[in-house]
């Protein structure tokens, strides 16, 4: 049994979905409880620790990045395709932003793959990405969401991005190796120093199993991206990041990576208070943090330039020609970083 799971939670309108039927099928050990409507289930009674619930979403599959003020425009949308993370990172912003640790995947797929080709083949976004209400393949290998999702991306000039901190792409090389056509795959791994991910990112592959995964989506011939975002301060030692970009360009081994993307650790409002009680020793809380007008908490901007050029100028030694963006930073940010703006 996958370790995260060991009970289901079931709407009841969900119980017929094909993807409600494949999760049960790949873990017939959980237990099942079906429910009218999940989200009526007071807290205590949710069995969150190791539940996983399955039922059908309300809103729109297909959403808008919410931009920064001033910043350039990204050319990205994401999928609701689940909300929450098995994973345990600290400085995760859904903490603050959901308020509530409910693991949730959407069963009604027919409707979520309808919204997305119909966004492509609309406004034709650069790259769509599973990642933002979750680890894109975390429980991907159960679900087979990005599989499920690949074939109508193929064609269109926009990439499937799929972002983790995972190593579980077996079924997707596999898929691969026989045939899927992955030209509008994008993989990317979220990457940092050891310390920090031993310390911040808790049930999260660690660094040489990532990067074993990466060198096995490149040599497959699938598309790899890096983000380091975020890029936390007391992390931030250049000597450290030096290393960790010299084994990217080990695992890469003279291939392309498709971009990198850098960001420093920001907190929405409320993240720091749940950050402050649920993780009282991380390394988080260290920095001189000022709010800007969206109400984030943000590292002193002239120390966070400095750390932007400092990064960029290890990439471009390593990886001559790279892509590089920054996440979630005004056109003034990028320009004092000597970071080039994206193409309109």
């Amino acid at each position: 049994m996958n370790p995260f799971v060991t009970q289901f939670v079931i709407e009841r309108a969900a119980l017929g979905d094909p993807l409600t039927a494949r999760l049960r099928g790949r873990l017939p050990g959980a237990g099942i409880t079906i429910v009218d409507d999940p989200r009526r289930l007071p807290w205590q009674e949710a069995a969150e620790e190791g539940a996983l619930f399955l039922m059908r979403h309300r809103g729109a599959f297909v959403k808008d990045f919410p931009m920064t003020p001033g910043s350039p425009p990204c050319g990205e949308k994401y999928i609701v395709t689940m909300i929450n993370c098995p994973h345990d990172c600290s400085y995760c912003y859904l903490q603050s932003y959901l308020g509530h640790g409910r693991l949730v995947i959407f069963t009604d797929l027919e409707r979520m793959k309808k919204e997305v080709a119909a966004s492509i083949s609309s406004e034709s976004p650069k790259r769509i990405t599973t990642g933002e209400m979750s680890d894109s393949l975390a429980l991907d290998e159960l679900t087979g969401t990005t599989l499920e999702l690949l074939p109508l991306f193929e064609g269109t000039g926009t990439f499937l991005d799929v972002r983790t901190k995972s190593a579980r792409i077996d079924h997707i090389i596999s898929a691969v190796e026989a045939g899927l056509p992955a030209s509008s795959l994008v993989m990317t791994w979220t990457l940092g120093p050891p310390d920090m991910i031993e310390r911040e990112e808790r049930g999260t592959a660690p660094l040489p199993d990532r990067l074993e995964a990466m060198a096995r989506a490149l040599g497959a011939g699938i598309r790899v991206g890096v983000r380091f975002d975020p890029v936390v301060p007391l992390y931030a030692d250049m000597d450290a990041y030096a290393s960790l970009i010299g084994r990217i360009a080990r695992s890469a081994d003279g291939r392309r990576i498709d971009r990198f993307e850098i960001g420093i650790l920001r907190f929405p409002p409320g993240l720091i208070e749940k950050v402050r009680a649920r993780h009282p020793r991380s390394g988080l809380l260290e920095g001189e943090y000022l709010r800007d007008s969206e109400g984030k908490l943000r590292l002193y901007r002239p120390a966070r330039v400095e750390i932007y050029r400092g990064l960029a100028r290890l990439v471009r030694e390593a990886f001559p020609g790279a892509r590089i963006e920054l996440s979630m930073e005004d056109r003034e940010v990028w320009e004092d970083a000597g970071i080039a703006l994206p193409a309109r």
